[in-house]
């Protein structure tokens, strides 16, 4: 053999050997090892959703969270790393919600869901929209564009629950094994199971407010300010944050004979919670204000009125997740002539209770 060829040869084996030297161990993730397996009971819940979302967050705010959407609601496996977790589960995903969003979700001390603003924004009308709206101590933020203050949207129907500190105490404590520890990895895995039982984290705010001379009427508007911007997810508490949202679709309601209900119902994240001083004192909360823009029937006239919705106005309906507000202050409206009448006609036309007011929000 040529001294040529040994030496190529000699090249090729060193080649070799320094390649098998430096040869690295293969890892795989752990994805397709589902070990964890979660049962959901929707029966407190108005209806089954057709998917859901279980986000599971690490207690020692370490990055090492999981998120799974489906549409299996009642049963789903989850792949979780050794540690502590907080798991929030609720109906659909977060894609899904128009009317409010998440924020905060890598932690479960800031894990939110709150309402959006809405995507038009009033450009005038103080008394349903600034300073005669809104208290000052209630922090609600204010649109730099018109000094009025941030209107809300009302949130999207929506369930949810937490299973708090749930020890994973099976797979690995990051993402990746080795490929050659693969089958002995599976074979060591040993099935946790939890369950949860989502009820809903809305709530139903009716308001009921005293009338007279409702035949008068041609539409109405209306906000409410001071209730709660959102949820804390792992603690499922309101927030102590507050927002002002518009009161849509009232409708007419009979009372006696002189006097007629305003009635409407929206969807809340209900009353906000108490914060709490240094010395762990309950702070008084602002009550909500109510308020109220009627046009007359000569589309001309309009008339506000403002309420400071007082704790007796309020009756609190928690199994059924309302809020009753019955405003007893009459809300009294004069005569006017009919738009297009020639105000002589002495003749008025008999009302008939029961039917809707226009709404022009």
């Amino acid at each position: 053999m040529s001294t040529k060829r040994i030496y190529g040869l000699l090249t090729v084996l060193l080649a070799v050997l320094a390649l098998t030297s430096c040869r690295r161990d293969l890892w795989i993730y752990t994805d397709e090892y589902r070990q964890v397996e979660l049962f959901t009971d929707w029966s407190l819940c108005d209806s089954r959703p057709d998917g859901m979302t279980a986000w599971f967050v690490s207690d020692a705010l370490d990055g090492r969270n999981r998120r799974i959407t489906t549409a299996d609601v009642e049963h789903a496996w989850l792949n979780l790393p050794r540690g502590r977790f907080t798991g929030i589960i609720f109906d659909w995903s977060p894609a899904e919600y128009a009317n409010q969003e998440f924020s905060g979700m890598t932690r479960p001390d800031s894990a939110l869901v709150h309402v959006r603003p809405a995507t038009v924004q009033p450009a005038a009308d103080e008394e349903l929209y600034g300073n005669l709206a809104v208290p000052a101590n209630m922090g609600i933020p204010r649109v730099d564009s018109t000094g009025l203050y941030l209107l809300s949207v009302t949130p999207d129907p929506m369930c949810a629950d937490t299973l708090r500190n749930v020890e994973i105490v099976t797979g690995v404590e990051g993402d990746l094994v080795l490929w050659k520890d693969r089958e002995e990895y599976e074979k060591s895995l040993v099935t946790q199971t939890f369950y949860c039982q989502p009820e809903p984290i809305t709530w139903d705010l009716r308001i009921l407010i005293h009338v007279k001379g409702i035949q008068f009427m041609h539409s109405v508007e209306g906000t409410v300010a001071g209730l709660a911007e959102g949820m804390w997810l792992a603690r499922l508490q309101h927030t102590s944050s507050t927002c002002l949202h518009p009161l849509e679709e009232w409708r007419v309601q009979p009372y006696n004979d002189s006097i007629s209900l305003l009635v409407t119902t929206i969807h809340t994240f209900g009353l906000p919670e108490p914060t709490l001083t240094r010395a762990e004192e309950v702070v008084d909360i602002t009550p909500l204000r109510l308020n109220l823009r009627v046009l007359l029937r000569d589309e001309e006239t309009v008339l506000y009125f403002h309420f400071d919705v007082k704790p007796e106005y309020v009756t609190l309906y928690e199994e059924q997740l309302i809020a009753r507000v019955e405003i007893p202050i009459e809300v009294v409206l004069p005569y006017v002539d009919a738009k297009g009448s020639a105000g002589f006609d002495a003749t008025v036309t008999p009302w008939e209770p029961g039917g809707k007011a226009d709404v022009n929000m």
